[in-house]
């Protein structure tokens, strides 16, 4: 390391122009007093000797050659954009040409490298790397460990994309990928949630029910059998509790199990609760078994599920409910 006699900044030796000033460093043999920086010992032995002359000569900026070289980018590098050379991040000029690297490009760190490449560990200031503060060398064994570490690293990179492939354009592993991480979320979720118990109405009305097909039917726990009511005006179903419950959860089977589209299926349900609170459940048209969360019942004794929407059948005039499941906190 040498320092530039025309700045003061303290550079290498092999640089052409002033990280710090931008001046050009290499002059002509036959240029003023101000030649190439001298080594610092040999400058301070030299600063009582040096004559400054009354009237210093410009220096003569050679033209710059352009050469082919080949040289390696490390991220973080500025890279000229005058003549592409790389130069250290804490440069403001480039080394090759003197141009400004103000608005230089900066070297990227690739993405996989970002993701998967090990940081370099930082010690405190006056710490000393390795046991003990002693830097031992790694030997084969360190070796031969980063480079299994390495191979797994992108191993893993390259299984990660592919999945990601497969996921994306093959859906049977998709759906099956879906379906497992609902049921993880369930697991887990259902650690913290409260103990849920099936509760059972004493009593079941109905402001109408079609022959066969009464109101104690849809809670009977058979699929086979339904309620069933006249679709042409709202309908009511009333649930009435031996004590105050705390209703959390509601599983529905809408509709005739056994021939579907022929009944209207509930699209709405208004439950409004004996404490005067209310709450909406919104169903999905499926005969399959469908989980529908339930608030505001708190303290309530009854329950009436006033049906609001509908799904229309193409051929019957009744609405059909297979069976309703209540459950309420532990």
């Amino acid at each position: 390391m040498v320092i530039y006699a025309e700045c003061g900044h303290q550079g290498p030796a092999d640089v052409e122009f002033c990280g710090e000033c931008g001046r050009y460093l290499k002059w002509d043999d036959d240029g003023p007093v101000a030649v190439r920086s001298q080594p610092v010992v040999q400058q301070q032995q030299q600063q009582q000797q040096v004559v400054q002359p009354a009237e210093p000569i410009a220096p003569v900026r050679q033209p710059v050659q352009q050469t082919v070289e080949e040289q390696v980018l490390n991220p973080g590098d500025l890279i000229c954009g005058r003549c592409g050379k790389g130069n250290a991040s804490a440069r403001n000029f480039c080394s090759r040409c003197g141009a400004s690297l103000a608005e230089s490009e900066v070297v990227k760190t690739s993405w996989w490298r970002r993701l998967f490449g090990r940081k370099p560990k930082e010690h405190k200031a006056g710490a000393r790397p390795g046991k003990d503060g002693v830097r031992r060398r790694a030997g084969r064994t360190g070796a031969a460990r980063r480079t299994v570490g390495k191979v797994l690293r992108r191993a893993v990179a390259v299984a990660l994309i592919f999945s990601a492939l497969i996921y994306a354009l093959y859906q049977p592993f998709r759906g099956a990928i879906n379906t497992a991480a609902v049921g993880l979320w369930s697991q887990v979720t259902g650690i913290f949630e409260a103990k849920l118990n099936p509760i059972h109405p004493v009593k079941v009305s109905a402001t109408a029910q079609t022959d066969g097909h009464s109101a104690p039917l849809v809670t009977d726990n058979a699929k086979n059998t339904f309620w069933a009511a006249p679709g042409d005006r709202e309908q009511v179903l009333v649930f009435t509790f031996d004590h105050p419950a705390d209703l959390r959860k509601a599983i529905v089977y809408s509709g005739d199990a056994a021939n579907f589209p022929a009944a209207h299926r509930p699209q709405k349900l208004h439950l409004v609760f004996s404490t005067g609170k209310t709450y909406d459940m919104v169903l999905a048209d499926t005969p399959d078994a469908q989980e529908v969360p339930i608030e505001n019942s708190a303290g309530a004794t009854s329950v009436e599920l006033h049906v609001t929407g509908l799904y229309r059948s193409l051929n019957g005039t009744d609405v059909a409910i297979s069976e309703i499941e209540l459950f309420e906190a532990g």
